[in-house]
């Protein structure tokens, strides 16, 4: 939802071409990720406030994905994560420490998924012929404070500490949600 003021091409600069929007605050969040994806990173992107405005009528398209949820309290494993990454990108590490509704991960498709990333390998003293292949992680996403905003949903949260950043459904839009 914006308005094009001007659209024109720069001779200077070997054909680019420079594009005036008048977008709303919250239709910004998002665009920066999504046009540097749509240009594979040769966009260049600058922002000045214009001035208030009555709010634009409509709604601003969300993400198309779900988020991987935890599904229980714990200390994020190996084994647990390895499990996890086939459903989508992980955003948290082996030991982190997680907590039941904390998103950690970016689901491959719509809808949110509950993933148990605090599974352990269950021990046994059996013999098996597949007992040393590992898969291996992939390396986690790491989020910025402006990802994580742009990443939120109506129904989630973000909580900032000194040293992370978290985010989760909110219990209360859950809650709603269910009645």
């Amino acid at each position: 939802k914006a308005e094009l003021q001007d659209m024109g091409k720069e001779e200077s600069e070997g054909g680019m071409s420079t594009v005036e929007y008048l977008v709303p605050t919250r239709g910004m969040l998002g665009l920066r990720s999504a046009l540097l994806t749509a240009t594979r990173g040769t966009a260049i992107i600058d922002s000045v406030f214009d001035s208030y405005r009555p709010r634009i009528k409509g709604e601003i398209q969300g993400r198309d994905k779900g988020s991987l949820l935890a599904f229980a309290d714990g200390s994020a494993t190996t084994f647990g994560l390895e499990g996890a990454q086939d459903r989508g990108k992980l955003m948290i590490s082996p030991n982190d420490e997680v907590y039941k509704g904390m998103i950690v991960g970016i689901h491959q498709r719509p809808g949110d998924l509950e993933v148990n990333v605090c599974k352990t390998k269950a021990l046994t003293n059996m013999r098996s012929a597949n007992k040393g292949i590992t898969v291996g992680l992939q390396g986690s996403i790491e989020m910025s404070l402006d990802a994580c905003v742009e990443y939120l949903a109506a129904d989630e949260i973000l909580e900032v500490t000194p040293s992370k950043f978290r985010m989760a459904k909110n219990p209360e839009m859950s809650g709603k949600k269910k009645k």
